[in-house]
């Protein structure tokens, strides 16, 4: 459960990073109702990234982590690609 809150803590502070430095748009949404996990990133409106984890609760553990680990290496490439444009345009 550590490695997870770890991973969580990851998508959390890129979101916030995409928030802040980009003029990307992300959101997480964690919904218990329907027991699901969304991550997504937007550029001028577009959907650049998305990725939608169903059956949230009753994922297996280390399938559960594999997706996280997806997502988190999923914005950390976009993350860099923003940031190699960010430098070159300066």
């Amino acid at each position: 459960m550590e490695a997870n809150l770890s991973l969580f803590n990851q998508i959390n502070s890129l979101s916030y990073w995409f928030l802040l430095e980009s003029n990307y748009k992300s959101s997480i949404v964690f919904d218990a109702e329907k027991d699901t996990y969304y991550v997504s990133i937007k550029k001028n409106g577009q959907p650049l990234y998305s990725h939608h984890i169903s059956h949230f609760s009753s994922k297996n553990k280390r399938f559960l982590q594999f997706e996280l680990v997806a997502i988190v290496n999923s914005l950390l490439h976009i993350k860099e690609t923003v940031m190699d444009r960010l430098r070159k345009s300066s």
